[in-house]
Parts: structure tokens; C-alpha cells; sequence
């Protein structure tokens, strides 16, 4: 039986949870993200949506989205990042920085390095993309689950 996770905004009014054998992560060090968490990357782990289920505050979850596909969901209340559904996929795309507790978490891919801040230093030996992958193939680094 895969182990339950769960994760929560700043303020505790939306909550989530979801299942998965392995927590694998990515990492990107794109404007967009860095503008969107105040830091230097957004670390980010997908979650099947078979596997997910919103516990708590679904209806305070807004969102905005960028003509290029991106898309950040965060809590009406605190501002805070929660998932979101990933592109089209059936998954969900789960901000590291909202689970609860301290997860056994392996980041095994960082993308868009070649437009990360100049203060970002490389200590990283996973995968590693100048631009966006395909997205099959990031998944696959990620092995996450995609299913019909």
C-alpha cells in the first residue's frame, strides 16, 4: 500500500492529500517560478489524479494561468501555492514546499537553468535541462503515473 501525504496552504484552509510510491521532484529555475515563490525555484512533485483528493477549502483555491501553459493555484485566504491540474495530464502538479511533515523527498530533474538568477548556485547532480524537456520524458524521469 503506497503511503498517504498530506499538504495544506499557509493558513490551514485548503487542504490535500494524496498517495504515491516514490517522492521524486523537479526543479525549476525559470522567471516565472521564481516570481511565483520569492525564491529561487519552484520544487515541484506530480501526483496521479486517481491518487489526489482536496480534504479541505477546494472552493478558496484560485488560479491564474499564462498563455504558454503555465499555471499556479493558490489559496484565496494566505496566497500560498496548493496543486494544480498539469497540463491536460491526469495529474497534479504539488508545490513541495505545502506537504506536511518533512517527506522523504528526491529531486531527480531541474529544467530551465539557463535562465536561473545569477545568485543561484549549482550543487545539484540529478538530470539537467537549458530548457523544458519534452514532457513525457520529464515524467518519466519523475516516474509519475499516468493513467487513462
Amino acid at each position: 500500500m503506497m503511503p498517504i501525504i498530506q499538504g495544506q496552504c499557509s493558513c490551514g484552509t485548503v487542504g490535500f492529500q494524496f498517495s504515491a510510491e516514490a517522492l521524486r521532484a523537479y526543479q525549476c529555475h525559470c522567471s516565472i517560478c521564481r516570481k511565483a515563490t520569492g525564491s529561487a525555484y519552484s520544487t515541484t512533485l506530480m501526483a496521479s489524479e486517481c491518487d489526489y483528493v482536496w480534504i479541505r477549502g477546494e472552493e478558496k483555491v484560485s488560479s491564474y494561468s499564462k498563455e504558454n501553459g503555465y499555471t499556479v493555484n493558490f489559496c484565496s485566504c494566505c496566497g500560498s501555492p496548493v496543486p494544480n491540474k498539469f497540463r491536460g495530464f491526469p495529474l497534479f502538479s504539488i508545490p513541495v514546499g505545502s506537504l506536511e511533515g518533512v517527506p522523504d523527498i528526491e529531486v531527480v530533474v531541474q529544467i530551465y537553468l539557463g535562465s536561473r538568477a545569477k545568485w543561484d548556485k549549482d550543487y545539484f547532480e540529478g538530470q539537467k535541462f537549458e530548457e523544458m524537456p519534452a514532457v513525457n520524458k520529464m515524467l518519466e524521469f519523475l516516474h509519475a503515473r499516468v493513467q487513462p
